[in-house]
């Protein structure tokens, strides 16, 4: 396909080709949102209950801890404020930029490997691994990023030296490890560009990275007036650290799937088992691969001069910068849980996946060693493609294959694209109601597939003023998001071991003392215990103004202490729950039963 096409007809059909990727992404991801609480996930809300802080007032790092995002939460309030309140804005802004990253993926693995059937065929790969709605950064940040390192390679501007440099700040306030990769793969594009001498690199270097810091520093600035830059990035380097270690790296094993093994997996001939084992494992053999691919890539591009693409301008530069992007991205992103994070750094995989398909069919065209300038190389090139590069490949594009196709039916099926055309579009409407009927909480009240935290989230919403907000303890983020109520303290949740130094908890006293705080949602047990070590200062002020309420658990596995505000009298007790109320909120007309005893209406 790409030896047919006259140069000036190629790019309208990869601009065809791009139109129908994003349309098939878009319809593929939105039809099928897969999120219990309104279509979007716990860890979604992770992000959103604190971009949506804003719109009761607070900001990042002066009213509430920044766990290293900034710009994710603005960009979160921004969508509510823009497109409207609730998870139906926020699944549609996601699915697009998620739709658009497929596109410009499909593009660069077009680029990479120069045939376009390729390139698709990565991008689908790529759609198949599903990044998770709210890791668009993760995707977005590096289809940006990578084109424009590609443009410096060809020809250092200062022009593009600058947009690196922009994409770098802009990484870097989405999540802050992504502006550390960006500009390590800048780091690799200098050392790679054969062209430069070193005191040319070293000057491109110093003036990147003092663009960096000059476009970084009016943030620099804002953290320094609230609260200090090194208090800020002390507190974030040990919350990372601290998440690293819940969620290590595990290894899988490739032929036991913890989920239980199908019956073709025991039955059937040789290759029905293998068949079977790795679909049944394919999480497992996923994640290996995508640590295999960007080393096999390095191991070919060592002895390759030009990369198998020599009508490609600095195709070895480029493609050495792409992998080793992948190993970087490999080892900051790949842990627990893996299922979930498969995806997240795709964007480089998938295009080192489509160059390395074509160099080694290339490779094989060839007829001959890799390199024919001397007799060295060209044995070692010979012996890379043939005894290493190739079977692994090989192995690679089997399964790779065999895990799409297990479950690619069921995925379309559940987005509406296996049945009469059209389908598709009518499910979009359809979920799109579906998503505003979840917001409206009210609709939840007569649900009997109702979420245990969703009945929560009601009672904070029926039972607290929208000007209340509450301190939780456990990691449930959905509650006070869907409950549209602020968290109290600085903190959408106060785990133990995350920021108990004596200043950190001294803050969320003060905070707590300026704010209209009617209750507080603590664990139960152990974990309780647990919090009570780890925050003495603010158990000491809880037990000083609050009284325990009531105790329950969600779930079947979230314990919860409902605490009340010592002085606060209960008007009348919610049904749903049997809890005590002290705030008329907004689902009350039929759930609110009056106190009796000694505990009157509040006046």
């Amino acid at each position: 396909m790409r030896l047919s096409l006259p140069p000036h007809v190629r790019p309208y059909v990869m601009g065809v080709v791009g139109a129908a990727v994003f349309v098939f992404s878009w319809l593929y991801r939105f039809n099928d949102p897969s999120g219990s609480f309104a279509g979007l996930t716990d860890d979604h809300f992770f992000y959103l209950v604190r971009g949506w802080q804003i719109l009761f007032g607070d900001l990042p790092v002066r009213d509430f801890v920044d766990h290293g995002a900034p710009l994710y939460y603005y960009v979160a309030y921004a969508v509510q404020e823009i497109f409207g309140r609730g998870t139906l804005s926020e699944i549609v802004f996601s699915t697009t930029i998620l739709s658009a990253a497929a596109v410009g993926t499909f593009w660069l693995a077009t680029v990479a490997s120069g045939w376009i059937p390729v390139g698709l065929l990565a991008a689908m790969f790529h759609i198949w691994l599903a990044p998770r709605f709210y890791n668009y950064p993760k995707v977005l940040v590096y289809v940006v990023a990578i084109p424009l390192i590609w443009s410096f390679i060809d020809r250092p501007r200062t022009s593009t030296r600058f947009w690196i440099a922009l994409v770098t700040v802009i990484g870097f306030l989405l999540r802050h490890d992504h502006g550390a990769f960006v500009a390590a793969t800048m780091a690799v594009a200098l050392l790679s560009m054969r062209d430069l001498t070193w005191r040319q690199r070293f000057r491109h270097a110093a003036i990147y990275g003092a663009l960096v810091l000059a476009l970084a520093t009016p943030y620099l600035l804002f953290i320094q007036r609230n609260g200090g830059v090194g208090v800020y990035f002390r507190q974030a380097s040990a919350w990372a650290e601290r998440d690293r270690v819940r969620e290590p790296v595990v290894w899988p094993g490739l032929f036991d799937n913890p989920d239980g093994v199908s019956d073709a997996a025991r039955q059937g001939g040789p290759i029905t088992r293998a068949v079977a084992t790795v679909r049944d494992n394919r999480v497992a053999w996923i994640y290996y691969i995508e640590i295999a691919l960007p080393l096999v890539a390095l191991l070919l591009l060592a002895v390759s001069s030009d990369a198998f693409r020599p009508t490609w301008p600095h195709a070895r530069s480029k493609l050495v910068t792409v992998a080793a992007l992948a190993a970087v991205l490999d080892a900051g992103f790949l842990r627990s849980s893996l299922a979930a994070r498969l995806a997240d750094p795709s964007v480089p995989i998938v295009i080192v996946l489509a160059w390395l398909v074509v160099a080694i069919a290339v490779g094989f065209s060839r007829g001959g060693p890799v390199n024919a300038a001397s007799v060295g190389p060209a044995k070692a090139g010979h012996y890379v493609l043939r005894v290493v590069a190739l079977p692994v490949t090989a192995l690679i594009v089997v399964v790779i294959y065999l895990s799409v196709s297990a479950d690619l039916y069921d995925r379309l099926d559940s987005a509406g694209m296996t049945d009469r055309f059209g389908k598709a579009f009518e499910r979009v409407g359809y979920i799109a109601r579906q998503k505003r009927e979840e917001w409206s909480l009210l609709s939840w009240m007569t649900r009997s597939d109702r979420p245990d935290l969703v009945t929560l989230s009601l009672y904070v919403n029926a039972c607290t003023a929208p000007t209340d907000r509450v301190l939780v303890q456990a990691y449930m983020p959905q509650v006070l998001a869907l409950a549209r109520r602020a968290f109290a303290g600085g903190h959408a949740d106060l785990r133990p071991g995350f920021f108990k130094t004596e200043e950190a908890q001294r803050l969320v006293i003060q905070r707590l003392q300026t704010q209209s705080v009617p209750i507080i949602l603590l664990e139960t047990g152990d974990s309780l215990g647990e919090f009570r070590k780890s925050f003495p200062l603010v158990t000491a002020y809880i037990d000083q103004h609050y009284d325990v309420a009531a105790t329950r658990i969600f779930d079947t596995r979230f314990g919860v202490t409902l605490l009340a505000r010592r002085e606060l009298k209960p008007e009348g007790t919610w049904e749903p729950l049997g809890w005590p109320c002290f705030a008329r909120g907004q689902i009350i007309s039929s759930t609110l039963r009056p106190m009796r005893g000694p505990w009157g209406p509040r006046v």
